[in-house]
C-alpha cells in the first residue's frame, strides 16, 4: 500500500497564495499605519515564504517623490525605512494573525529590493533612446 506523498511535497500554489496574502496585508498595514513615518512611497515588491510558512522575507522598495536627493541620501532613506518596518514587524504579524487563520504566523524580516529602482532607470534610458531615434527619422519614413 502506498503512502500519501502529497503531504510530504510542498504545495506551490498554497505557498504562492499565502505569499500574495501576506503581501497584501503588509501593504495595507503600511498605508494605514506607517505612511506618515516613512520618507517616501513604500511598495512591497514581493514576499518569499518557505514551504513550512514559518518565516516571511518581505522585499520593499522606496520611491522618493523628490528628485533632488542624491544617491547617498536615497540609500539612507531606504535603510531608515527598513528599520521602521522591522521595528513594526510584531504589530504587522499581529495584523496577519487577525486576518489569516493559521497555526503559525510567519516571522517577518524586511529587505531592500533594488530591482524596482533598476527597472525605472532602464525605462528612463529606453525612453531617452526612443525619443532620440524618433528625432532622426524623417516624416516620409513614418
Amino acid at each position: 500500500m502506498k503512502k500519501n506523498q502529497s503531504s510530504a511535497k510542498p504545495d506551490g500554489r498554497r505557498v504562492s497564495r499565502f505569499e500574495n496574502e501576506i503581501q497584501s496585508i503588509v501593504s495595507l498595514y503600511i498605508i494605514h499605519n506607517l505612511q506618515s513615518e516613512l520618507p517616501g512611497l513604500v511598495t512591497v515588491a514581493r514576499v518569499q515564504v518557505p514551504a513550512d510558512l514559518r518565516i516571511a522575507n518581505v522585499y520593499v522598495s522606496l520611491l522618493n517623490l523628490s528628485e533632488e536627493k542624491n544617491g547617498q541620501q536615497k540609500v539612507q532613506d531606504l535603510e531608515n525605512t527598513i528599520d521602521i518596518l522591522q521595528r513594526s514587524a510584531k504589530d504587522i504579524q499581529s495584523e496577519i494573525s487577525r486576518k489569516v487563520q493559521m497555526k503559525y504566523i510567519p516571522k517577518l524580516t524586511f529587505f531592500a529590493d533594488e530591482s524596482t529602482e533598476k527597472i525605472l532607470k532602464i525605462e528612463k534610458l529606453l525612453n531617452q533612446m526612443g525619443t532620440a531615434n524618433l528625432k532622426n527619422i524623417d516624416d516620409e519614413e513614418i
